[in-house]
């Protein structure tokens, strides 16, 4: 498996861990391995360790990636990832979290692990990593729950339902989240954050995804 990776500029979570775990383990102890590595990395990426190891993308150098609904790769914070495992299955987090190869590199330098060998000998890296998923589940399939970490609006406007719109677009510009993790949010958790009514934030919400994405807004009557 680890050949078919060689080229490859990034693995999500479950990827990595699998092929890069039977590399470490002891024979018969592949499944501890994978495990142990899991918990490591996510523990890593939650702490933001791997948020600046990655490439230059859009005057980032994230070593993350959440993937899209459109099955591409959004740059993603770690206090996002530790705010989606909280409530998601690591499972799930495993096959939508993608690490960049920097970022990999980096994290077996640091853990002072034998780096995976598919990328031991592969130095050439392209300046943009910006991807396409291939082979990872897309997010729309799945239930998502949302980050909560998101940069808290400032001030309060006169107009309450107007600023939560443009607040909820700003933080989707910034790659603070995704329509479909906006989407999945609860409304309590949304109205809490934007210091509004339920109501309002359910209008504010249904009037960004039906800009952003019309097949996945709600249908509320």
């Amino acid at each position: 498996m680890s050949v078919l990776f060689r080229k490859e500029r990034w693995l999500t979570v479950a990827q990595l861990t699998r092929a890069w775990g039977r590399e470490l383990a002891n024979p018969g102890e592949a499944d501890q391995y994978i495990q142990d590595l899991v918990h490591i990395l996510l523990t890593d990426i939650s702490n933001g360790r791997l948020d600046d190891s990655g490439p230059l993308r859009e005057d980032q150098r994230s070593g993350l990636r959440l993937i899209t609904p459109e099955n591409k790769a959004g740059i993603v914070k770690g206090h996002h990832v530790r705010d989606l495992l909280r409530t998601s299955q690591i499972s799930w987090a495993s096959d939508h979290i993608v690490v960049m190869k920097e970022a990999v590199l980096d994290f077996a330098k640091r853990r002072e692990l034998p780096p995976p060998s598919w990328w031991t000998d592969d130095t050439d890296m392209p300046a943009d990593a910006g991807v396409t998923v291939k082979d990872a589940h897309s997010v729309a399939a799945s239930p998502t729950p949302a980050p909560t970490h998101l940069a808290r609006p400032r001030g309060r406007k006169p107009k309450k339902l107007d600023q939560v719109k443009q607040d909820m677009r700003e933080a989707i510009r910034l790659g603070q989240l995704t329509p479909v993790v906006l989407r999945d949010m609860p409304e309590t958790n949304l109205a809490d954050w934007y210091d509004v009514s339920r109501d309002t934030v359910r209008k504010a919400r249904d009037a960004v995804l039906s800009e952003m994405l019309p097949a996945a807004a709600p249908d509320r009557k």
